[in-house]
């Protein structure tokens, strides 16, 4: 094994997945998808701290370039997805996500996965999962409208037979929320509004320590990073206060 390729880096993963030109137009998505596998895993391992600032360094830096890749690409699966999955719950992919370069993510890959499902239902339990973890991500965030009638009926019965078929594994769990999502389950909708709401914190609720406030004290908006645009405050004071801990995941964005 290359030594290089253990040495985990925004960068490197940005060059793993082609949004940085490694000068290999021959290198397809089936080669990409191996290495950024090897490093993704690589990464794993590491302490919770070193992913972190990683993952939020590669999104605030890469990600509309990533978003672009991914569009380009095809299929549900592909090296560009598993990228963007890992990073969803970042403030800078929710804020992304909200964008119009963001738009249409969540209709892209309901298409996308419709138009697989047979392909799909052949694939690991773990393949299926992170599909569906992808998936399930975006529609809670960018919500069913944009979902095609036709792609939403091809799905909803895999997604039914994928929940029973991997019963206790990622897969069910994955596909349930996206039944959930996709069908609007009054059973489901406190939980998944829950979620909602945990990824969507960043952006609404002051980021200092303890506090709840959705606005200043003074009722204005709250004050955003001058530097991320990816973390708000009620005040300077619980700004000053919460800079030891975001400094480490705070990063100028590309968008």
């Amino acid at each position: 094994m290359d030594a290089t390729i253990l040495n985990v880096t925004v960068n490197s993963l940005a060059t793993h997945v082609g949004v940085i030109d490694d000068g290999r137009p021959d290198h397809g998505d089936v080669a990409r998808t191996r290495l950024l596998n090897i490093q993704l895993g690589i990464l794993q391992s590491k302490p919770r701290n070193e992913q972190t600032r990683i993952y939020h360094e590669f999104a605030a830096k890469y990600l509309p370039a990533l978003a672009e890749k991914y569009r380009a690409n095809s299929g549900p699966l592909n090296s560009s997805m598993k990228l963007l999955n890992v990073i969803t719950y970042t403030p800078y992919f929710v804020r992304f996500a909200r964008t119009p370069a963001g738009q249409g993510l969540a209709a892209l890959q309901a298409k996308r996965t419709a138009q697989a499902v047979s392909e799909i239902s052949n694939m690991g339990a773990d393949e299926v999962g992170e599909i569906g973890q992808f998936l399930a991500t975006l529609l809670l965030l960018q919500g069913t409208a944009g979902v095609d009638a036709s792609d939403k009926s091809a799905l909803v019965p895999k997604l039914k037979q994928w929940k029973r078929t991997y019963a206790g594994r990622l897969a069910s769990d994955t596909s349930e929320r996206c039944l959930a999502l996709l069908m609007d389950d009054p059973s489901m909708r406190p939980m998944m509004q829950h979620v909602k709401k945990m990824l969507e914190d960043c952006l609404q609720k002051c980021g200092g320590p303890n506090c709840e406030r959705t606005q200043q004290t003074s009722g204005d908006e709250l004050m955003q990073c001058a530097r991320c645009k990816s973390a708000v405050y009620c005040g300077s004071d619980h700004q000053k206060n919460a800079w030891p801990l975001h400094k480490a995941t705070c990063f100028a964005p590309s968008f």
